[in-house]
């Protein structure tokens, strides 16, 4: 996670807010949502894509794919262990 000129506080920040992706969806996925993962993914996906003002372009590129890139491997984490949830009863219409 930590590049040559990292931050090192930048690197603690950015692994908690990792770690906190992980709960949220850990708990969204046995809660209400366990059964529509995909619900969850599009709506972390959606919500890489922050403006911030002041930040170039190129910059803001740079930091969504930086996001991206530590946040695919919890979402795929969290589908694999959605998928050996057992379905929850009662099932739940939407």
């Amino acid at each position: 996670m930590q590049g040559e000129n990292e931050n090192p506080a930048t690197v603690v920040t950015l692994a908690a807010l990792v770690k906190l992706v992980n709960l949220l969806g850990a708990e969204l996925t046995v809660g209400r949502y366990r059964e529509d993962i995909d619900l969850i993914e599009r709506c972390v996906r959606a919500k890489l894509f922050a403006h911030v003002d002041g930040v170039s372009a190129q910059d803001h590129a740079a930091g969504v794919a930086r996001a991206r890139s530590l946040v695919e491997p919890v979402l795929k984490d969290l589908r694999e262990r959605a998928e050996k949830l057992p379905p929850a009863w009662p099932p739940t219409l939407h």
